[in-house]
């Protein structure tokens, strides 16, 4: 079964003159899913993991995603705060020893 994108035209004449409901929830989802932090190193950046199993619930029309630390790898859900896989630590810190480089002199 092939499916082919309506034409914008006459999609936006359809919506001519209604209201824009999953707009302004999308718009929260989004800020939601930017206000996290991760559970283990406090991480900002997040890459949004889709899960078929847990993407889409009864009375939420939007998606829900899975969001897996840059920093450390770890993989959590932020609406349940469960976190899924733990990840490495070590790759989220700078070590607070620095490394020094052995010179030939």
């Amino acid at each position: 079964m092939n499916l082919r994108p309506a034409d914008p035209r006459i999609t936006m004449k359809l919506l001519e003159g209604r209201k824009d409901l999953l707009g302004p929830l999308a718009e929260a989802r989004r800020k939601f899913y930017d206000d996290q932090h991760c559970i283990r190193c406090g991480g900002t950046a997040f890459t949004r993991i889709t899960d078929s199993k847990t993407m889409f619930v009864p009375n939420d029309p939007l998606p829900r995603y899975l969001l897996k630390c840059r920093d450390c790898e770890c993989l959590f859900d932020p609406h349940s705060g469960l976190l899924l896989t733990m990840g490495n630590l070590g790759k989220a810190f700078v070590p607070t020893i620095p490394i020094l480089e052995g010179t030939d002199d």
